[in-house]
């Protein structure tokens, strides 16, 4: 028997055109590393042209679900903002050569370089600010399409 549920197994391969789709249903799996965090930045670029190109439209209750997802990200990322950047100063743990290593140690593990954690918290947050133009300009391209076909159906109906 031929189905499209596949019980215990994979889910199905979704259709070639469901792009944006994709890219959203995946949007809560918000990865900590640096490769990640550019995965999800350069979906996040694709996913802006794809709406931009009217690839992509969305409606206004997956728009204000969508919506959420980014703001909750976006808010609590400035929310502790200031708070990071504090990471990126070596604090004071005594005069000791062994000291002075642990505290460089902590400032490259927080922000000294590409893998550290402030700069990929800034690529998430930019990403995900990019998501949100990408909804602004999808659920444009979805207003836009139903008004199209609301005066197509209205020429129509006048037509009778």
């Amino acid at each position: 028997m031929a189905s499209g549920a596949q019980f215990g197994g994979p889910p199905p391969t979704p259709p070639a055109g469901d792009a944006g789709n994709n890219f959203l249903s995946n949007l809560l799996d918000v990865p900590l590393d640096a490769e990640g965090a550019k995965r999800v930045n350069e979906g996040a670029q694709q996913f802006k042209a794809l709406a931009e190109g009217g690839g992509f439209t969305i409606n206004e209750a997956g728009f204000e679900h969508y919506r959420k997802v980014c703001d909750t990200f976006i808010d609590g990322y400035n929310s502790i903002r200031r708070e990071l950047q504090v990471l990126s100063l070596a604090a004071r743990m005594g005069g000791s050569d062994y000291a002075n290593q642990v505290a460089n140690f902590n400032v490259k593990v927080a922000a000294g370089d590409p893998e550290s954690l402030v700069p990929n918290l800034e690529l998430l947050s930019d990403g995900f600010k990019k998501v949100r133009e990408a909804l602004e300009i999808a659920r444009k391209n979805y207003r836009e399409t139903e008004d199209a076909h609301s005066q197509t159906f209205a020429k129509l109906h006048g037509s009778e």
